[in-house]
């Protein structure tokens, strides 16, 4: 019985095969037309710039012939060198058509450069009237660095460290000692100074900006190299950025003049003495000091110079602040509980 069932089954798979499996594995997947109006005569055929458009219905109809490629104009585009517009003779613009359909107008035409009067007249640029606002303050700045050539301190005369540090950096000593420092600080201290000048004292920038390397060669008490705010790349960024000065009188005798008027009048300028103590020449901007030097540009320039505030540099100056007054309370109540300790 079993034996009859396996060679049944045998016989209807040799019979799927050979009448099903094997024809249509031997056939092509594409199907010869068999209706007339479903393939294109040859001699329909024009040519290949062409093609045939015809019903898929039973009702034969009439090919359409439809214009696909045209000829096209080569495109070239020529750019205006300098100034002056494009002339017309060289402008070039594309034409092409599709199926006979004219080709629109082009969406772009090149319109000619003109030019502000202001300009063509030399009239300063708002950058140039800019540069002459600071030069005002830049030249002032260096002509009371210059006020007392001989640099001395406690520590002894050190005026050859600022023209080796300004050939170091290949500048010269103005560009090196002045424009070194931040832009907004030399606005306040411009400010200071001339008050100071209307006061009838007679002061000087013994140090002003001092790079790394400057910082480096520095006697005395000093912050280590990189961290100083007179310029260091760490503290402050570096090359114009300087944010400090060491101010003296030009009789050196009469010094504690200068610092007592920063004391008195600092404030108003958004100056300090931080370091009274063990540095007293050096002075340093407030907190919120670049509003206050936009306020004074603005008052000295009439509102023709913009401001250099930076919004980073504020909020810094016043986490530096409070740092310092963590640590100042901090020292105090170690030195507190040190004192209760030995009682």
């Amino acid at each position: 019985m079993s034996s009859s069932v396996t060679y049944f089954a045998w016989g209807l798979a040799g019979a799927f095969f050979t009448l099903v499996a094997f024809p249509l594995a031997a056939s092509s997947p594409y199907p010869t037309p068999k209706r007339p109006d479903w393939s294109i005569p040859p001699s329909q055929v024009a040519s290949a710039s062409t093609f045939s458009l015809a019903s898929a219905s039973s009702t034969p109809v009439l090919a359409e012939s439809v214009q696909l490629v045209t000829t096209v104009k080569t495109l070239s585009i020529r750019r205006p060198i300098g100034d002056a517009p494009e002339p017309e003779a060289d402008r070039e613009i594309v034409t092409a058509s599709l199926g006979g359909v004219p080709a629109s107008e082009p969406a772009y035409e090149p319109r000619p450069v003109v030019r502000s009067p202001a300009i063509e007249d030399g009239a300063a640029t708002p950058q140039e009237r800019g540069s002459a606002a600071l030069r005002e303050i830049d030249d002032y700045l260096w002509e009371v660095y210059s006020r007392q050539p001989a640099k001395r301190d406690r520590g002894g005369d050190f005026s050859w460290k600022d023209p080796a540090a300004a050939k170091r950096m290949g500048k010269t000593m103005q560009a090196y000692v002045i424009l070194g420092m931040d832009a907004d600080f030399r606005e306040i201290v411009y400010h200071a100074g001339k008050a100071m000048d209307a006061a009838g004292i007679e002061w000087t920038i013994v140090s002003g900006f001092r790079d790394d390397w400057r910082q480096s060669i520095a006697s005395g008490i000093k912050a280590r190299t990189g961290f100083s705010r007179h310029g260091g790349s760490v503290a402050v960024g570096g090359y114009g950025h300087g944010r400090a000065i060491d101010i003296g009188h030009v009789d050196r005798e009469r010094n504690d003049d200068v610092w007592r008027w920063v004391d008195n009048n600092g404030a108003k300028y958004g100056l300090h003495r931080p370091h009274r103590s063990f540095d007293p020449p050096h002075v340093e901007p407030r907190v919120e000091w670049r509003r206050l030097a936009s306020n004074l540009r603005r008052e000295r320039t009439g509102g023709t110079a913009v401001a250099e505030t930076n919004t980073r540099d504020t909020v810094e100056d016043v986490r530096s602040s409070r740092r310092k007054k963590v640590r100042v309370a901090h020292v105090g109540n170690s030195r507190s509980a040190r004192g209760r300790r030995r009682n």
